[in-house]
């Protein structure tokens, strides 16, 4: 700005590259670049207001460098636009009118702004506000699930897009539409987003790229750009008894996509057992399909059938009553691991989250180290309950043990029943390690890998009879009896449970309260 002449006239130039415009202050040369700002308020944003904030920014810049508005601003449209510019938007009604600058096409003839040759100077009118006579009528409907539909001539189009939006999959069959029909086009949807979205759309507009329906806007976007021919969309309400051929195409749309819809699920239910041979409940509630056909996918599962768990009796086992309360800890044997064979397991008898690690030896240290990831992973429990191995009974694990302030239990010796939490768990976990074998097992490249796998899918993937994974609720605090808010532990009471009044048959009278203890 130090070659700004204070006695010669400023201009305003703006140029547009890759749809988003910039604004140069000229004075028989370039002065400054200007930019328009990164945040815009609303995901969609037409190029007249675009535009019209563009140079009320540059404006406002001059006259804190200059002191003095620019005379002149020149802009790649025809007069024609910015006419219905100024009476569509307030910005270029208080340019042309209020300040009272002269609006022209006519670049300066100058070697930096050659390339201003290439910009076009015409404004298509893209989607017209009334229908086209003669042109074939689309009907378009997307469902939760991400499943997207589209009817034209009888014809049905369907695909399924990444979104669960029902809006992101309606974009994208207007899109896919568009750019799959010739000629003029009138499409019916039963979505105001979308119909109001690709109206804005039909003119240059600038589109937040922070938004998340940025693809699909820059999608529609580009179909509509590249036709040269226009289209009409038109709004109608969904579910509705009126009669009418409009009213039929659009129902017979939303039929469409909810039977794609229920084939996608169960389909993409199917491959996810494949892949994670998660349990009927989690299908169910991570699909939206009914438990009974979850159970049948699991039924038809050629490896869930041969792994199914045993019913075994759990015997004198006390549970947690609270996440890190009671832990048991075992080990197993996995001989396809090889030198990593000794699986040390422990499970929180609460919450049911299970934690191993693979090892070469039952030693003690191997215990410890097994011991120091658990209490990274998970905290450190209250008590421990072991069998009467050498290496739970040593002095040094009683030692250190001692050192994280941890009650030690052990069971009977020579009574596996003692110990049945942690017994079921280790054939609950290999019964995951044999089935993801081929399925999502094919990540794995060591005894390590296949085993994580197998605890990932237990602790967050697989939930329980009440809706939670182990791992939610491992971390989720039980509410009170008496309030909607968690309750925050204290030092006194770490952890606060439902209390319950029973009733002993022996008496008749009723005793308590005590806290709800909840099977896993």
């Amino acid at each position: 700005m130090q070659r700004c002449d204070p006695t010669m006239p400023l201009s305003i130039l703006v140029f547009i590259q890759s749809h988003y415009p910039y604004a140069l202050l000229w004075q028989e040369g370039p002065l400054l670049f200007i930019y328009s700002h990164n945040h815009m308020p609303r995901s969609i944003t037409s190029y007249a207001e675009a535009m019209g904030n563009l140079v009320l920014q540059a404006i406002h810049r001059v006259v804190e460098i200059a002191g003095r508005r620019p005379q002149s601003c020149i802009l790649p449209l025809e007069s024609v636009v910015i006419q219905e510019w100024a009476k569509e938007t307030w910005q270029w009604s208080h340019i042309t009118i209020t300040l009272d600058i002269s609006v022209d096409n006519h670049y300066p003839h100058h070697p930096f702004i050659r390339f201003c040759d290439m910009v076009p100077l015409h404004y298509f009118k893209r989607v017209y506000s009334n229908p086209i006579p003669k042109a074939p009528i689309a009907f378009t409907d997307g469902a939760k699930g991400g499943t997207r539909v589209a009817i034209l001539q009888g014809q049905v189009h369907h695909a399924v897009t990444a979104s669960p939006s029902p809006q992101h999959a309606e974009l994208a069959v207007v899109a896919k539409l568009l750019n799959m029909v010739e000629g003029p086009l009138n499409i019916v949807s039963d979505s105001l987003y979308v119909v109001n979205a690709v109206k804005r759309l039909g003119s240059p507009s600038l589109i937040s790229k922070s938004s998340t329906v940025f693809p699909y806007f820059e999608l529609a976007q580009h179909a509509l750009f590249r036709r040269s021919d226009p289209i009409f969309i038109t709004h109608i309400r969904a579910h509705t008894s009126l009669p009418g051929p409009l009213t039929a195409g659009n129902a017979l749309a939303d039929q469409h996509s909810r039977f794609l819809l229920a084939c996608t699920a169960m389909e993409q239910a199917t491959e996810y057992h494949k892949l994670w041979h998660v349990n009927s409940k989690t299908l169910s509630m991570r699909f939206n399909i009914p438990i009974r056909k979850a159970k049948s996918i699991v039924q038809n599962c050629e490896k869930c059938v041969i792994h199914q768990p045993i019913t075994m009796p759990t015997g004198a086992n006390p549970r947690g009553l609270y996440p890190c309360h009671i832990w048991q800890m075992d080990v197993t044997h996995i001989p396809a691991f090889g030198k990593l064979s000794c699986v040390h397991v422990t499970v929180d008898t609460y919450s049911g989250v299970v934690m191993a690690t693979a090892a070469a030896k039952e030693s003690t240290s191997h215990v410890m180290q097994h011991m120091l990831q658990c209490f990274a992973s998970w905290g450190i429990p209250n008590i421990i309950k072991t069998d009467n191995g050498p290496a739970y009974t040593s002095k040094a694990f009683a030692e250190f043990l001692a050192t994280f302030h941890i009650s030690h239990l052990t069971g009977i010796p020579y009574n596996p029943t003692g110990q049945a939490v942690v017994e079921h768990t280790n054939l609950y976990q290999k019964n995951f390690v044999l089935k993801q074998k081929g399925g999502i097992g094919a990540l794995s490249r060591s005894p390590k890998d296949i085993l994580n796998l197998a605890l990932l899918t237990i602790n967050f993937l697989n939930k329980k009879a009440d809706g939670l994974t182990p791992a939610e609720r491992h971390v989720i605090l039980e509410q009170t009896p008496n309030s909607n808010k968690p309750h925050e532990p204290t030092e006194a009471q770490p952890h606060v449970r439902k209390m319950i009044m029973w009733k002993d048959p022996q008496d008749n009278k009723w005793k308590g309260p005590y806290p709800l203890i909840r099977r896993v």
